[in-house]
């Protein structure tokens, strides 16, 4: 678990050292520094990674794997501190300028270089405490404890549970016409408790049997030995040419073998030497294996990620209570119905005994202690990742349990992580993401949503993750220090706190934890439904995790500067409100040519710059009641007046043009539900034709030059009607009918130069009018 911290390191000096390698050679000695550092970083992560396998319990050795993990934090601190000034100076080619001039910021490489002569320091006093205090080299303690808990179930009969009654039918039908078939699935999930039932079910049809565990580094010569033993192959025999002997004592024989657990194709490839079959033979060769590929190219895969298991069955001689059968039922539904931890769970309720406080006391604990076995077993599937995918696995912890995952959102907070590291050549981060992604569907750690229909490789698009995996996520984050969660955050833990996840609660209100929380490097609130974001005096650029807000349904910004929306926005699926009149300048920003907005939900669309809005995407929110458009263009005023209208819920419409003008008359009269409208500087000979449900009616700027008296009369519900700053530019409003808008009550005229002459009726309303010059 602890490697898992110091990979993420590892990514950052790896990214400091190439900067610095294409830049100036003056900065040789900050070069040694940095690669001084990476060497020391990779020597902890080797200790602490032998250290977990070994699970050693001396407390002088937990007590230097903490000042280790302490120290591998502290590091990352550093870079994350001095890396943006570096690439600053970089960027603006100072580093390149260091040959012929001074460097006025000279002091973030001294002060950088300091800081790791800091941490020389500290490396040397750890290794002299392992002198002082006598600690032993882990290399050399016997791993007593480090042993696969499942290669010593195989020739043990299973525990008290049923279930796959069906599956177990379908795995012999299988055999009945393919020599091999395969079992596949994530660790825990059951593979072997299947086959080694199928495997005893069948045994006694065959000549001879053996059944053998493979796991990940397997000793081929012994494995071929235990096999031998098994068939009775005779003692004499297995001296010399042992596959050759074994191969023909099977050639002659109907055999079944049980091969448990194999890693990879290489240990299959050097075992089936030994076995004489072929799809027409009787004999058959069973296999289990975590890995897809490998089921892949031995014989036919059958995945079980969905097993469910009814009940859990009780010795015969004893009444089972409906109370208790029905805390098992929950038990069985927490444990995801995965077989090999029911199996330790019906261990633990033995042991218990068969009272309800007992049963409630497991349910209530079931995968909230990651020291508990069940945790244990299933952490076999992380301990067995490779190092440099164990950090970007944990991340899935920060999310909700039941969360669906988007690929590419995964890809990019790995990204933004450093988890994914530097590579050359034509493969980009997103691709090397990609790759990580089908390296853990491979280890049946994700179970998978979807997939791209166009895409020719069928990348993964949205997939998730077993619940018990997303404890273990959650449990090891926390403890590594690696993640923490609102719930079990305390004053005393938020100094060290480095990634936050939020769900439920009202974080925002605890201003005391959040000032302790110096090192918090990213924030994530899950279920965050309203955010007001106010910026005074700065640029603001929003990062693309906006995208990671789920459950968010309404955003609102204010700054009297620009801001940047990423394109990303667009995976607010449940936004309902996009408002950004509080904001001087807002740009959306589109990182792809074919960029989608596709905000399903949206019904409030506020100040959005149409410069960079295509006229296309307002016809992606067909569920619009608001809309409000700065910098309103020809083009865009065509699709808002098309005969088919972009929403039919559009309730209010505001379009502030910039040299926007109409050389014919559009019509708005389609939107049926519109009620309010405004029109500033949309230059137009005569107004629009209009829906008579609208309410209130604000023209400016619009330059009118018919009178929009003949429009007005149509529309009897019109209550307000402002017209303001050259918004009419005729002389005189004629006169209409005695009924036309019969309800108007606010008459609100504003430097309308041209005008001399209104109807008599409208002065009547004389309290409500205001004609300035």
């Amino acid at each position: 678990m602890a490697d898992a911290v110091a990979s993420a390191v590892i990514n950052k000096v790896d990214i400091l050292a190439t900067k610095l390698m294409e830049e100036s050679s003056r900065l040789y000695w900050l070069r040694e520094d940095v690669e001084w550092l990476k060497r020391q970083m990779r020597h902890m992560q080797g200790y602490l990674e032998n250290a977990e396998a070994k699970k050693i319990a001396n407390p002088n050795v937990v007590n230097l794997i903490k000042d280790i993990r302490d120290l591998v934090h502290d590091v990352e601190d550093i870079l994350d501190f001095y890396l943006p000034q570096i690439e600053s100076h970089r960027s603006s080619g100072l580093l390149k300028r260091m040959s012929t001039c001074f460097l006025p910021y000279g002091w973030t490489f001294s002060e950088f270089s300091r800081e790791i002569e800091k941490i020389r320091r500290r490396v040397d006093s750890i290794a002299e405490d392992r002198k002082v205090y006598g600690i032993e080299d882990i290399s050399r303690t016997e791993d007593v404890s480090n042993v696969d808990p499942r290669t010593t179930r195989l020739h043990v009969d299973d525990p008290i549970i049923v279930g796959f009654k069906q599956d177990s039918k379908i795995l012999k039908s299988k055999l009945k016409n393919h020599p091999f078939v395969s079992v596949v699935g994530m660790a825990g999930v059951g593979k072997t408790t299947l086959a080694k039932k199928v495997f005893k079910d069948i045994k006694d049809d065959f000549d001879c049997c053996a059944s053998v565990s493979v796991s990940q580094k397997p000793n081929i010569k012994d494995l071929v030995q235990d096999i031998a033993n098994q068939v009775d192959l005779p003692k004499e025999k297995q001296e010399e040419k042992l596959e050759v002997n074994l191969y023909f004592l099977l050639q002659g024989k109907r055999y079944v073998v049980f091969l448990d657990d194999i890693w990879d194709i290489k240990a299959w490839d050097s075992l089936k030497a030994c076995f004489p079959i072929s799809f027409e033979s009787a004999s058959r060769i069973i296999i289990t294996s975590r890995y897809r590929s490998v089921g892949r190219s031995i014989g036919v895969e059958n995945y079980l990620h969905n097993w469910r298991f009814s009940k859990l069955i009780m010795p015969t001689n004893k009444k089972f209570d409906s109370k208790l059968e029905d805390i098992g039922r929950k038990i069985v539904k927490k444990c995801g119905g995965v077989p090999l931890a029911i199996v330790v769970i019906v261990d633990m309720l033995r042991e218990r005994g068969m009272s309800e406080f007992s049963w409630n006391g497991v349910l209530h604990s079931l995968g909230e202690n990651a020291s508990d076995l069940c945790s244990q077993i299933l952490g076999l599937s992380y301990k067995d990742l490779p190092t440099f995918l164990k950090p970007c696995f944990l991340c899935f912890g920060n999310f909700p349990e039941d969360y669906e995952f988007s690929t590419s959102q995964v890809i990019r907070l790995w990204t933004t992580e450093k988890f994914i590291p530097r590579t050359g050549g034509d493969w980009e981060p997103e691709d090397v993401g990609a790759d990580y992604i089908s390296k853990l569907e491979a280890r049946n750690l994700i179970l998978v949503v979807t997939r791209g229909r166009h895409e020719h490789d069928g990348r993964v698009k949205k997939f998730r993750i077993h619940g018990l995996l997303h404890s273990l996520c959650v449990n090891m984050g926390r403890e590594i220090n690696f993640l923490d969660t609102i719930d079990h955050l305390e004053s005393s833990s938020a100094t060290r706190v480095r990634r936050l996840c939020v769900q439920n609660h009202s974080f925002i209100e605890n201003e005391k934890l959040i000032s302790q929380m110096t090192k918090l490097q990213t924030l994530l609130f899950k279920l965050l439904q309203v955010l007001k974001l106010v910026f005074l005096l700065e640029d603001v650029q929003i990062p693309f995790q906006i995208e990671n807000l789920s459950r968010l349904n309404d955003l609102e910004i204010f700054s009297s500067k620009w801001v940047e929306i990423p394109s990303s926005i667009r995976g607010l699926k449940n936004l309902q409100t996009l408002d950004f009149r509080g904001c001087g300048f807002v740009r959306l920003l589109c990182q792809y040519q074919q960029v989608q907005v596709l905000l399903p939900k949206l019904q409030t669309l506020a100040a959005i710059h149409c410069s960079d809005l295509k006229p296309s995407w307002l016809l992606k929110f067909t569920n619009l009641r608001k809309l409000v458009l700065a910098n309103v263009t020809p083009k865009i005023m065509e699709v808002l007046c098309e005969p088919e209208p972009i929403s039919k819920k559009l309730e209010s419409l505001c379009c502030w043009g910039f040299d926007c003008s109409m050389n014919r008359r559009a019509s708005l009269a389609k939107y049926e539900r519109l009620k309010k409208l405004k029109l500033r500087s949309v230059e137009m000979q005569q107004l629009p034709e209009l829906p008579p449900s609208l309410i209130r009616l604000t023209l400016a700027w619009t330059k009118l030059i018919e009178d929009p008296m003949t429009t007005l009369k149509n529309l009897p519900k019109l209550e307000i009607l402002r017209m303001r700053r050259d918004a009419y530019l005729g002389k005189e409003l004629t006169e209409g009918e005695e009924m036309a808008m019969s309800k108007l009550r606010q008459l609100i005229m504003e430097s309308c130069v041209m005008l001399v002459r209104i109807p008599e009726r409208l002065q009547e309303l004389w309290i409500k009018i205001k004609i300035t010059g």
